[in-house]
């Protein structure tokens, strides 16, 4: 690395989050070494929160206790055996969602700390990024995953494209950069300016359309053609509604 790597607070805290759950695994070699880097990045956020209380304040009203807390309670309802209750984001509907879990365990993947546990809302198995929990809940319920509840395999990564996805071709701003990482990408590939174009794999094109309205002038859809129109007549639907309403 050219640089030293500058972790704002909650990529500090998503971090922390991951190595604490890796250090509690059975068969770590140097648990001194991962202890000494959890402190010296203890040490770092404190100083960064004390800089930038904004962005901590954010991370407090997401989970309610922060990323650490959080993961910690949710260790706690799964040895006492509780159901959990969530108020998950999802950014493919850009919406909240209230949710019952019965919790089956904490991982990380692709770098996050992730719950994965039987939802009720869809009867069946999810995973659940930390980051994107806005509140959490342990319930009085016990949790009683169904027999068909299954721990998934994760080993390579979360994306698991079908032949028949449809490949979605995005082009970034800089300040659209963030779809990149709160979205399963194909692939990533540098454009001038800061600017980034990304492929997804979808078999539902609906999400995208309403990526697309959301992002404005920060990404548009380069490909394929039909979505292209598909955006270009809901941007239009919508305006004509803003006028009429206005």
């Amino acid at each position: 690395m050219g640089r030293p790597l500058r972790l704002a607070v909650d990529e500090a805290s998503a971090l922390l989050v991951a190595l604490r759950m890796l250090a509690e695994l059975p068969g770590l070699e140097d648990r001194s070494a991962m202890s000494r880097l959890i402190a010296k990045l203890e040490a770092a956020a404190g100083e960064a929160a004390a800089a930038s209380s904004q962005v901590a304040v954010q991370v407090d009203l997401r989970s309610g206790d922060g990323p650490e807390g959080l993961a910690a309670r949710i260790r706690a309802a799964i040895a006492a055996g509780r159901r959990v209750h969530l108020r998950y984001y999802g950014p493919r509907r850009d919406e909240a969602t209230e949710r019952d879990v019965d919790p089956m365990r904490l991982l990380v993947v692709e770098g996050r700390p992730y719950l994965e546990g039987w939802c009720l809302r869809a009867e069946g198995m999810r995973l659940f990024r930390l980051d994107r929990v806005l509140a959490l809940t342990v319930l009085d319920q016990p949790s009683s995953p169904p027999p068909e509840a299954t721990e998934r395999d994760v080993d390579q990564g979360l994306f698991r494209p079908s032949p028949d996805d449809l490949h979605v071709e995005f082009e970034l701003s800089a300040e659209g950069r963030w779809v990149a990482e709160d979205y399963p990408c194909e692939s990533v590939s540098d454009l001038p300016d800061g600017r980034l174009r990304v492929v997804l794999r979808t078999p539902d094109t609906g999400w995208v359309r309403r990526l697309a309205l959301r992002l404005g002038e920060d990404g548009r859809v380069i490909s394929p053609s039909s979505l292209v129109t598909e955006v270009r007549e809901a941007a239009a639907a919508a305006l004509a509604n803003y006028v009429a309403l206005s």
